[in-house]
């Protein structure tokens, strides 16, 4: 009886043993949250630019085609919502890597009047629509306040495929008068914070500026913010 009474005080320090062990594993795996992980943001993008060249030179095209005309206005529609799609890699604590795919929504100028061509008024405008995007490539510096909560900031590289496209709408049809694509590679720069709702899941909320963005000689540029949210998982 004393020996089974050993045996059994050994069997059971060792399960008390593993257990602690498990438990340290499981505290520092999500202290440190390694390995990957994928995002996925919806965000509203926000182009920053002065859009009254832009629609003074629509209202032109519309008085360039000598019809009687009347209603004329511009506006200029500069928030949209984009989304990134991203797989990344925890190396630490303190640093991450990133890989995504970006859309950053579009910038649309619109210029609207009605035109009598001979036959009487017909509604016709004429848009400058500027939409970006492509892959992502960046470096994530994390500083841990919690074991729920982060702050983190982004630096990175977006290898933007930029379009600048002409249309013209003539009492409801669609007539693309034409566009020009760029590339070019701009800076991305954020800051966020992530609510680890546990070791899987963690809330994302995020501020990202880009400058510049677009090819210049081609597509134009373009200034731009994104406020996004979303939701990483940990594989």
């Amino acid at each position: 009886m004393k020996k089974i009474s050993v045996v059994l005080l050994v069997v059971l320090s060792m399960t008390c043993a593993g257990l602690a062990e498990a438990a340290k594993k499981k505290r520092t795996r999500n202290a440190n949250r390694v390995g990957p992980y994928g995002v996925g943001l919806v965000g509203m993008s926000t182009f920053s630019g002065d859009a009254t060249e832009n629609e003074q030179a629509l209202e032109d095209v519309l008085e360039g085609f000598d019809f009687p005309i009347r209603n004329l206005s511009s506006e200029t529609e500069d928030t949209d919502i984009g989304y990134q799609i991203t797989f990344g890699y925890r190396f630490n604590r303190y640093f991450a890597a990133e890989f995504g795919l970006v859309h950053l929504g579009s910038l649309e100028t619109t210029a609207r009047a009605e035109l009598d061509p001979g036959e009487g008024f017909i509604p016709t405008s004429v848009s400058l629509t500027y939409s970006a995007g492509g892959p992502l490539f960046s470096a994530v510096g994390i500083l841990p306040l919690s074991e729920k909560f982060e702050l983190f900031a982004r630096a990175g590289y977006l290898f933007t495929s930029s379009e600048r496209e002409l249309g013209l709408t003539i009492d409801g049809d669609d007539n693309a008068f034409g566009s020009a694509k760029g590339d070019s590679q701009d800076p991305v720069f954020g800051v966020g914070f992530a609510w680890n709702i546990n070791q899987v899941y963690s809330i994302r909320a995020e501020y990202q500026v880009l400058d510049s963005l677009g090819q210049s000689d081609r597509t134009g540029e373009e200034d731009l913010t994104v406020i996004g949210i979303g939701l990483s998982v940990r594989f």
